[in-house]
């Protein structure tokens, strides 16, 4: 860990789930209501860069995740933000 001045990371990830019930896709757990053709298993694969700058981490960072439903147009894709202090 650097101890002052500006440093900068790159990073990358891959994630894979399964899953086994997911209530926004399936409906209501204890009673029959609507739902869709889920899939089973989704993976996400990140790209991302960091700056820190003394105490300060400033980061951000790319998603690209696979369909969640058969129905769906197109994959994910998002990103995020994230702001830190060190103390």
């Amino acid at each position: 860990m650097p101890e002052g001045g500006l440093s900068w990371q790159l990073f990358a990830g891959f994630e894979g789930r399964a899953i086994a019930r997911n209530i926004f896709l399936d409906g209501n757990t204890f009673q029959d209501s609507p739902g869709i053709d889920k899939k089973n298993f989704v993976a996400d694969a990140n790209l991302g860069l960091a700056l820190t700058w003394d105490d300060f981490r400033v980061s951000y960072s790319l998603t690209y995740r696979t369909r969640e439903f058969r129905s769906q147009d197109r994959e994910s894709l998002f990103g995020g933000v994230s702001i830190g202090y060190r103390y």
